[in-house]
């Protein structure tokens, strides 16, 4: 049983740093956005995705240890599980504010793209009934010296 509590205490000693690791990933993440650095930005998310492998792996072993102890074995280590699961929300609020950033940017530009080309949404048929690609329609800008 001491080596369950030992394996157990590594592994959350283990998942800590890799939500360290996670949440600095996040940061660059957020930066590369930000920058518009997108060769760093491809970069920091296969990082991401290999972190988030490896936390899923501890994780899972965590819980097969934890499912076969009881709420008293646990007892002394709730602060450590309640730390992990404080260090987990953070990285879900970052990723919520990250994805929030996005979807505006994209709404924005979207919006920008239908105004200057308002019929590039719109599906255009030809007589026979084939969808045929929209052409958009000569822009002039008027330029004031």
């Amino acid at each position: 049983m001491k080596e369950t509590f030992a394996e157990f205490e590594n592994i959350l000693k283990l998942e800590d740093s890799i939500l360290d690791q996670l949440s600095d990933k996040q940061a660059l993440l957020r930066a590369s956005v930000t920058e518009k650095n997108w060769e760093k930005l491809t970069d920091v998310v296969s990082q991401i995705n290999s972190v988030s492998d490896s936390f899923m792996e501890v994780d899972k072993k965590r819980e097969d240890i934890q499912d076969k102890l009881s709420v008293k074995d646990l007892r002394p280590y709730f602060d450590q599980l309640g730390k992990l699961r404080t260090k987990l929300l953070k990285c879900k609020v970052e990723n919520k504010a990250l994805g929030k950033y996005v979807n505006i940017t994209k709404n924005f530009v979207q919006g920008v793209i239908d105004n200057a080309l308002p019929q590039s949404g719109n599906r255009v048929y030809s007589s026979k009934g084939i969808i045929v690609q929209p052409q958009p329609q000569s822009l002039v800008v008027n330029q004031l010296f």
